[in-house]
């Protein structure tokens, strides 16, 4: 994994860096360059150099987040986490809870499989406007899961709000600096960060982030939401971030989640799926059972007609009197018409889904190779 050498600060951003005109390239080798100073949105931590007993029993030096207030000791917007609790048995409490609260690790490993069996647009662009998530008749759902943000079932979708410490300077720059092993848990920070650039687009797509509760306030006390002018100039430094910087899982953009639940059940976790709506067993017999009631469904009709099929031909050997041999021939002929409107009907449907499939390959492979050549030279 690379080694990120950015600046913890940047000067303000152009006003034409506020409001950008068009999408900025995805610049592959691009690193995230730090907030804009001039903003202040939250100046209630501090990073200090810190001391501390390693497993080995030698003493370490450490970059600790710290409160600059010692009265608000705590994870700005998150009062439960401490700053005052030192790393025990050689573990940062504070990395473990940023580890659970943005991590996606699962994720992660789940879309290796999914390229070309369950493909998904490798595409972190591919990314709706919180407007048209409405105009799609698609209902917003608040989660904390970092593994559901931005993942949509039929008329759902999953967004994770951005916690009030993103707005510190210090908070990246402790992030940035942590050890090694933890550069993943800061590429998927930052990658969180940039799925909001898509996220929110026009003003209306601001205002409605704010009704929901997806934008913290900024100050100190009970603060102020940021205005749209202040919020394009704060998100425009993780928008150049490119492909090469983020977790994997950020390499994309909305995911489905019935493609991760057949690539969870089929390749990772057994019978289980990646995740379920309502935590109930109906809910895992529905999801588990439908294809095995439609297989059956389909067999039971094709096996009835075979069986009329054979009664019929018994008939014919011993034929009835009167009209019956007009039934019984209507009776053979319907139930090979039955058969094969079945069989016509299969057919159709998996050339169907073998022509989306198709489609949503190319589509991916050519996303891809696009991805690799970079942006065009001018």
């Amino acid at each position: 994994m690379s080694t990120h050498s950015p600046n913890s600060s940047v000067k303000a951003a152009a006003p034409s860096e506020t409001l950008p005109s068009k999408p900025l390239p995805d610049s592959t080798d691009r690193t995230f360059a730090g907030l804009v100073e001039d903003l202040k949105f939250n100046e209630d931590l501090k990073v200090e150099s810190v001391e501390i007993d390693a497993s080995t029993g030698e003493k370490q030096t450490r970059k600790m987040l710290k409160a600059v207030n010692d009265k608000k000791n705590f994870l700005p917007g998150q009062p439960r986490i401490r700053l005052d609790d030192n790393p025990k048995d050689d573990q940062d409490q504070l990395l473990a809870y940023l580890h659970n609260s943005h991590n996606t690790d699962g994720l992660d490993d789940l879309l290796r499989y999914t390229r070309y069996i369950f493909v998904q647009m490798p595409s972190h662009s591919h990314i709706m406007a919180l407007h048209h998530q409405a105009a799609h008749s698609r209902e917003i759902k608040v989660t904390e899961s970092p593994g559901l943000h931005l993942v949509w079932y039929h008329e759902l979708i999953f967004i994770k709000p951005i916690p009030a410490y993103f707005y510190s300077p210090a908070f990246w720059e402790y992030l940035e600096n942590a050890d090694g092993e933890n550069q993943a848990l800061y590429m998927a920070c930052v990658g969180f960060m940039r799925s909001y650039y898509m996220l929110i687009r026009h003003e209306i797509d601001f205002k409605e982030a704010c009704r929901l509760g997806l934008i913290p306030k900024k100050g100190k006390g009970k603060g102020r939401l940021p205005t749209y002018e202040e919020w394009c100039t704060f998100i425009v430094p993780f928008a150049r971030v490119g492909d090469g910087h983020v977790n994997r899982r950020y390499h994309y953009g909305e995911l489905r989640l019935t493609r991760l639940n057949r690539a969870a059940g089929l390749l990772q976790y057994g019978l289980t799926y990646y995740h379920i709506g309502p935590l109930e067993w109906s809910a895992f017999m529905e999801l588990t059972l439908a294809r095995l009631i439609t297989i059956f469904a389909v067999c039971s009709v094709v096996l009835s007609s075979m069986q009329v099929v054979l009664g019929a031909i018994t008939m014919v050997q011993t034929p009835p009197d009167g009209l019956w041999p007009k039934f019984v021939d209507a009776s053979i002929w319907f139930s090979v018409i039955v058969m094969a409107s079945v069989a016509a009907f299969l057919v159709i449907t998996l050339l169907q889904l073998g022509n989306i499939g198709l489609q949503d390959l190319f589509r991916a492979t050519h996303a891809r190779r696009r991805k690799k050549r970079g942006p065009p030279t001018i």
